[in-house]
This record gives structure tokens, sequence and C-alpha cells, in this order.
């Protein structure tokens, strides 16, 4: 079974994210450089990416919870209509 989704570890890499130091143009050749406004555009879809896979996690989450609180409360009725 995969480990629980963690909210504030995920916070605190959306935080850093959000606030990550574009590469100096020194660093990367003139050919990978891209435009101040792709880059802005590419770190939000980053983070759009992130967030909603965030949310798919945390859906599946509570739908893994509310399908073990189902089972739970039909044990409990079976043994309630037995006796």
């Amino acid at each position: 079974m995969p480990a629980k989704f963690n909210v504030d570890e995920f916070a605190t890499a959306l935080r850093q994210l959000k606030q990550a130091v574009p590469v100096s143009t020194a660093a990367v050749s003139s050919s990978e450089a891209l435009p101040a406004g792709e880059w802005q555009q590419s770190e939000k879809f980053r983070v759009r990416v992130i967030t909603a896979r965030t949310k798919l996690k945390l859906m599946r989450d509570r739908s893994e919870a509310l399908h073990n609180s189902l089972q739970r409360f039909r044990k409990q009725q079976g043994c309630a209509n037995r006796a």
C-alpha cells in the first residue's frame, strides 16, 4: 500500500518551487535559454501540474478512507442483523 499523502510536505515543496531562482543565463547555453515570459509560463505550468496531482492524490486517499469506512459499517450491520 502506498504511503499516505502529506499535505505539509507538499506545501513546503510548492513554496520552494514558487521561490525558485531562475538559472543564470551564463550556466545555460543560448540555444537552451528560454525567454522570460516562456520561463514564467513554464514554472506556472509545473505548479499547476503539481497542484492537480496533489488534488488527485487527496481524492484517492479520501476515496480509500470512505471505502474502508463503508466496509466497517457493513460489517457492523451484518453483526447487528444476526443478533
